[in-house]
């Protein structure tokens, strides 16, 4: 469109519209209480096909930047501001003076007002910041709301609280600061939250909430004789010394291999829920963080030596949470982290810590994270990575202040898992299995994305055919030095800055029958490692949840040196 031919035209219909906005704001406002009434509104602004907003100009002069979509094929950029209304004039004036033509210069605000399309006010339905299409208003759900705490005068998140006692809506107990955002969750519908535009608790973004789930893993049986012979053996590291702390399913603090290291260090971030482990996941992942390959020390007959030892915080209880009252991961795991960095003060803090968390939430196309698009979650763990304080309260968790290099976390994520892997996913036109293709296809898991964590992947050299006659004519699916079968990327990650994982790991192997019918894991083809129950003291795991525990070893081992 050439704007030349009709600025004016088009400055009337943007003030037209921003005027129309404010109106409609107005209205709204008088059907909300007074205490809960915002002293601004929420305006949509489009931007003409193929071109891009004037963002910074957006965010200035008493405007706020609320968020942005960027521009697809099937939809131009848009940005969400929030105008005081006081600040509506300035505005106005602002966009009429593209009608003015200095002297042999470009038109006044040209950079600002030449490529905007439409101005609405901002609804609902326009805060919602995931790729999947927004769930049906009617719905009751749970919502992620992000706030600006500099748009409005009170507190937005005890705003939400008192709007949500009064409604009768669910809200999540704590609430979670992230550098200047404050990130609330409520159930309730669509329909009932449009009454939250306006108000001193209008959200500057709407997401899906990612609520910590179950793990699953392998288990196997050893003799007890080998676990108390290795027992038997092990000199355990001072309690001063560097540790890996497990955040995970808890620990069995009782094991042989495992309790010396511990120093008595087992938490629980979960209200109400023992450090124990019921599931198994953390116990696994704790004696693979101490030992790596528990295969190794259990065949020998030498002294093992430690030079680091072992903190769990458990961070997941292996069964599916209360419904009424979910937590997020990102609030579970900065409070794991506080957790053990307070606990460690009243013990005497460890000379060196590296978090260990082989958990991820479980990818699907269109869920935000899958394309390397930072979320709550991967917030919160690049925050405490780059050293902010973790500061709790009764109702919310505050991520603030500057990053502290002095007093940044090393934390180990695994880059997620292929899971149920068939020889159909991955056969080639040619007729042979090609699982490399599929790695490369399955992008990353939340929250493997955060910049400043150290993403693992996997890799494999366990490439052995166990000697029972039933497995006769198996073959390893990956070869020696190859990923794991189980092993995502980033490789079909597009636009984003994200290249992970940063290292790899052994995660184990899948056996292909002679058929090429059927891909299965076995012990043979995965790490050894503790068990958390009394009759089976020994479990094998594989993955990048191995390969996760092993990265945090080798960090601890380094730490010692």
């Amino acid at each position: 469109m050439d704007r030349s031919a009709d600025r004016q035209g088009h400055v009337s219909r943007l003030v037209g519209a921003l005027e129309r906005a404010r109106d409609e704001s107005v209205d709204a406002r008088d059907e909300i209480p007074e205490p809960y009434r915002a002293d601004g509104f929420a305006v949509r602004i489009e931007a003409a096909a193929g071109h891009a907003l004037k963002l910074e100009a957006l965010d200035s002069s008493g405007l706020t930047l609320m968020s942005v979509h960027p521009r697809t094929d099937q939809r131009p950029e848009d940005a969400l501001v929030w105008v005081p209304y006081e600040k509506v004039g300035d505005l106005s004036r602002r966009i009429k003076q593209f009608t003015e033509d200095p002297d042999g210069g470009s038109p006044k605000q040209a950079p600002l007002v030449a490529n905007m399309e439409k101005v609405q006010r901002a609804l609902f339905e326009h805060l919602w910041q995931e790729d999947d299409p927004l769930p049906p208003l009617e719905e009751h759900r749970w919502w992620e709301l992000w706030f600006d705490p500099q748009i409005v005068e009170s507190d937005p998140v005890s705003t939400l609280r008192e709007l949500a006692s009064e409604h009768q809506w669910p809200v999540t107990e704590v609430a979670l600061a992230v550098g200047e955002r404050l990130v609330a969750h409520v159930h309730a519908s669509g329909e009932d939250l449009q009454a939250l535009m306006g108000t001193n608790a209008t959200p500057v973004e709407i997401r899906r909430p990612t609520f910590a789930q179950e793990l699953h893993s392998v288990d196997r049986s050893l003799q007890h004789e080998l676990v108390d012979n290795l027992a038997d053996r092990v000199e355990a590291a001072p309690p001063d010394a560097p540790v890996v702390c497990v955040l995970d399913t808890g620990v069995n603090q009782e094991h042989p291999l495992l309790k010396t290291s511990l120093h008595g260090r087992t938490h629980s971030a979960l209200p109400h829920h023992t450090a124990a482990d019921r599931h198994g996941h953390g116990t696994e992942m704790a004696g693979i963080a101490l030992y790596g390959d528990l295969a190794g020390p259990l065949e020998s007959s030498e002294p093992v030596v430690l030079t680091h030892g072992l903190e769990s915080v458990k961070i997941l209880d292996g069964v599916t949470g209360d419904p009424s009252h979910p937590r997020t991961y990102a609030e579970v795991t900065a409070n794991a982290v506080a957790t053990a960095e307070i606990e460690a003060l009243s013990a005497g803090p460890p000379r060196a810590r590296v978090f260990s968390m082989a958990v991820t939430d479980q990818s699907r196309d269109g869920k935000n994270g899958v394309d390397g698009i930072p979320t709550l979650w991967s917030a919160a763990l690049d925050a405490l990575a780059a050293g902010t304080d973790v500061v709790a309260h009764d109702d919310r968790i505050e991520l603030i202040g500057a990053p502290d290099p002095d007093a940044s976390r090393l934390i180990v994520v695994s880059a997620g898992n292929i899971r149920g892997l068939e020889p159909l996913h991955i056969r080639t036109p040619e007729g042979r299995l090609d699982h490399l293709t599929m790695c490369d296809l399955s992008r990353i898991e939340e929250p493997a994305q955060a910049h400043n964590i150290l993403a693992v992947g996997a890799f494999t050299e366990l490439t052995g055919v166990p000697e029972d006659p039933s497995f006769a004519g198996f073959r390893p699916l990956a070869e020696a030095g190859q990923l794991s079968p189980f092993s995502r990327t980033s490789v079909a990650l597009t636009g984003t800055p994200v290249v992970k994982p940063d290292i790899v790991m052994e995660g184990g192997n899948l056996l292909v029958d002679p058929g090429e019918t059927l891909l299965t894991p076995h012990d043979v083809v995965s790490v050894t490692t503790t068990g958390k129950d009394f009759f089976r003291k020994i479990s094998s795991a594989n993955a990048t949840s191995s390969a996760t525990a092993q990265a945090a070893r080798l960090a601890a081992l380094a730490h010692a040196a």
